[in-house]
């Protein structure tokens, strides 16, 4: 499939993981203008991209099935495949 074209305002983007890089970036972007939606596993890390107004989701798997396309940045392998691959993780709400 082609990707689409992204645009400030009309494209929601999805980040996983608020941490030292997520939160940063996750707040440009809303800057920017796009719509963001967001998960972390302990969900009061979420709280600076909420206040600035990001969708929190309640997992991995809500967050790419809102979003046009999704950012991750998780602390370690385990936790990377813990968010891709656990029940409600990222490949679980993945068009085809």
């Amino acid at each position: 499939a082609a990707l689409q074209a992204s645009a400030p305002g009309e494209t929601v983007l999805g980040f996983i993981g608020m941490g030292i890089l997520g939160v940063p970036m996750t707040l440009n972007l809303i800057k920017a203008g796009y719509k963001v939606v967001v998960y972390n596993r302990s969900p009061e890390k979420c709280g600076p991209a909420a206040d600035a107004g990001a969708t929190v989701a309640a997992s991995a798997r809500e967050v790419v099935e809102k979003a046009s396309y999704t950012f991750a940045t998780l602390s370690d392998p385990e936790a990377a495949l813990a968010v891709a691959h656990g029940p409600d993780g990222v490949a679980a709400g993945m068009a085809p």
